[in-house]
């Protein structure tokens, strides 16, 4: 296995429980389903997001939905749509739209 360098563009592997892994699934499928603003993103770029989202909910002391939300929001509209929701002021809408999802799975 190789080592990644510094400044290497390499991702992070994917690593989490196998309870985490159907979340990320689960999670994914819904965004997917009740986010046809994000239908142009790639699958894998979809879940990696899922993850990162999930990554950063786990190492806060805070997890309540709202905070939940808040953190698949910033994921999504700055790594994934360089900010245009926000731009548009549709953050109220869309962090609703993941504390609906986040409520109905987990």
């Amino acid at each position: 296995m190789t080592q990644a360098t510094a400044g290497s563009t390499t991702a992070p592997k994917m690593q989490m429980s196998p309870e985490r892994a159907k979340q990320v699934v689960t999670m994914t499928k819904s965004i997917r389903a009740h986010f046809p603003e994000l239908a142009e993103i790639p699958n894998a770029q979809l879940i990696y997001s899922t993850w990162r989202s999930f990554k950063r909910i786990d190492q806060t002391n805070d997890s309540d939905y709202q905070t939940m939300a808040g953190v698949f929001f910033h994921e999504f509209d700055r790594h994934l749509l360089n900010y245009q929701l926000s731009k548009s002021g549709q953050e109220d809408t869309f962090r609703q739209r993941f504390f609906a999802i986040l409520t109905e799975i987990l």
